[in-house]
């Protein structure tokens, strides 16, 4: 292959591994929680894919964790409402009205199923973390595994 086509293809194989996690959640709402919260100061946003996770057979897996913010829950609350509605499974804990953790199995985009994880805390310190992940793995196989204890 001559120099301008490999480099042509290594910048193409890039650009795909970049927007990949870009496209898995495009058609989700929680997508602005992380472009919101992703980079404020006081949160840690973690993003994984591929080889970083073979171990765990997720395609996958980006988190938030916010502390001392309870507005940045609410806006996520709002966020998980919209992704509720095309879920397939939805189990939450609701504590004085307000629901402080949320499961939502979405519907499988392609050969991937979806999972989206969410938990408010407010002791010792306000805390909410959300969790996305895709997995060619059935969530209920997914939760199993993040749930197990060592």
């Amino acid at each position: 292959m001559n120099p301008l086509k490999q480099y042509v293809c290594t910048v193409l194989l890039f650009g795909m591994a970049i927007l990949s996690p870009l496209k898995a959640q495009s058609d989700l709402e929680i997508r602005k929680a992380f472009e919101q919260y992703g980079e404020k100061k006081g949160v840690v946003m973690v993003e994984l894919s591929s080889e970083m996770l073979e171990g765990y057979d997720f395609s996958l897996f980006k988190s938030l964790t916010i502390s001392n913010n309870p507005a940045a829950g609410d806006f996520i609350r709002k966020c998980l409402m919209k992704d509720e509605a095309g879920a397939k499974k939805v189990k939450q804990v609701v504590a004085n009205g307000k629901p402080t953790s949320i499961y939502l199995q979405l519907p499988r985009k392609s050969d991937l199923y979806r999972l989206i994880l969410f938990n408010e805390t407010q002791k010792p310190e306000n805390k909410i973390t959300l969790i996305y992940i895709e997995s060619k793995n059935d969530s209920e196989d997914i939760l199993k595994l993040i749930l197990k204890k060592k």
